[in-house]
């Protein structure tokens, strides 16, 4: 009976093994089984902003880095930021670590230099393009969900280019 009960532990944890890895491999090409945003990679997002005349967000991680983690479980899950990256905002993830190329205005770069020509040192970052690409503004660190739904209505309704963020949040009536 214990080989038995031992031999079943082992296909369960295996296949909790699997289905984390199989999450954690796509993770960057929009394919994640998990309540997630439909993730695009760095070029096809890039294209597909400018086709369809939406906003850009990146989300800059790491492999290690635990707050980035607690970022994808927790604000990235979220029903109501999920709801508003769907219509506003084409997504991208990018680690920062990668030496992957992209293409970012005609020029090949590593993803990470990307990550340091634009600014970023340390992680998570959230970075907001325009849809032709050019930058509205880099988000640094852990925003919880209901904060990062105000900052993601802020950026994709265009209120940023009339008015504070904090101005927003009290005109809104939202005190996050």
């Amino acid at each position: 009976m214990k080989v038995i009960t031992a031999s079943i532990l082992v296909l369960l944890v295996g296949a909790g093994v699997l289905a984390v890895l199989d999450r954690l491999g796509n993770a960057e090409d929009g394919n994640s089984t998990t309540n997630a945003p439909s993730w695009k990679s760095f070029d096809e997002g890039i294209a597909l902003a400018m086709k369809e005349n939406k906003k850009i967000l990146i989300d800059v991680y790491t492999d290690w880095c635990g707050w980035c983690k607690k970022m994808d479980r927790e604000v990235y899950a979220d029903a109501k930021v999920m709801a508003i990256l769907k219509t506003k905002f084409i997504v991208m993830k990018l680690n920062a670590e990668s030496d992957e190329q992209i293409t970012y205005n005609g020029e090949k770069l590593s993803k990470a230099r990307f990550a340091q020509a634009v600014g970023v040192t340390g992680y998570p970052a959230t970075l907001f393009l325009q849809p032709d690409a050019k930058p509205i503004t880099l988000l640094p660190g852990y925003v919880e969900a209901k904060r990062f739904a105000s900052i993601l209505t802020f950026v994709g309704d265009d209120h940023y280019t009339t008015i504070s963020f904090q101005d927003y949040l009290r005109k809104s009536g939202s005190s996050n």
